[in-house]
């Protein structure tokens, strides 16, 4: 294991898996919050504005708090995983703020479960970005070189091509879904594009361990979330 990867502050790494973990059951349990229509004639109905892929990030997030809790010397690795998995979570709970507006004005809430709903799913913005923040600070070590090492990552294809996923992703996704305003190119942005390119990003200066485990995440997330457009296609069809 390279020195990179390696923290040598069992106490913090700790403190932080129990920061990483209680926010990501603080998310969950706001996530889990459901939204319900006004009384029609077939009675109320629930529902969330989550894309099921959420709850795999959140179970995901968990688990790397607790690797970081249990397990110091995985601590970075663990930390490069939360970091990847809150920062998507956060940009899902930023969204389902809008789309609770949106579920509003096209059927109606329920009374006072609209700003219920809304206060909930900024509580999962507000603590997956702590978290996101929390798994950063253990990432984070003075450059050995200096300043000018973060100018200079040691792997530079990376962040060229972290940075063209997250420009790119919600262009292709507006182009091919035919939803290439604004508001929409924004929560792809917020949902996928930006914790996935932010994390190929950072490749280039994370230590091989750390790296990798980052890779992980992202190829995981992506993964989870192809499964739930694909139940989602599967599911209109039928």
């Amino acid at each position: 294991m390279r020195r990179d990867d390696v923290v040598d502050r069992p106490v913090t790494t700790a403190v932080a898996g129990v920061l990483v973990l209680l926010c990501a059951v603080a998310a969950t349990a706001s996530a889990a919050v459901p939204g319900h229509t006004a009384l029609i004639d077939s009675g109320p109905r629930y529902g969330w504005n989550y894309l099921p892929a959420v709850w795999s990030l959140l179970a995901g997030l968990g688990a790397a708090g607790v690797v970081m809790l249990a397990r110091p010397r995985l601590a970075r690795p663990a930390a490069a995983v939360a970091a990847v998995l809150a920062a998507q979570v956060a940009g899902h709970g930023v969204v389902a703020v809008r789309d609770w507006f949106h579920a509003n004005a096209a059927s109606g809430m329920a009374e006072n479960n609209l700003a219920t709903v809304v206060t909930f799913a900024a509580a999962v913005a507000v603590a997956a970005t702590v978290a996101a923040c929390v798994s950063v600070a253990v990432l984070w070590h003075e450059p050995a070189t200096g300043w000018r090492a973060l100018l200079r990552p040691a792997r530079p294809g990376y962040v060229a091509a972290g940075a063209a996923l997250a420009a790119g992703l919600p262009l292709v996704a507006g182009a091919a879904f035919g939803d290439a305003d604004l508001t929409s190119l924004g929560q792809a942005a917020l949902m996928w594009s930006l914790p996935w390119g932010g994390g190929l990003a950072a490749l280039g200066w994370l230590g091989p361990q750390a790296g990798r485990a980052a890779g992980l995440a992202i190829a995981g997330s992506v993964l989870s979330t192809l499964i739930s457009f694909t139940r989602f296609f599967v599911w209109q069809l039928s």
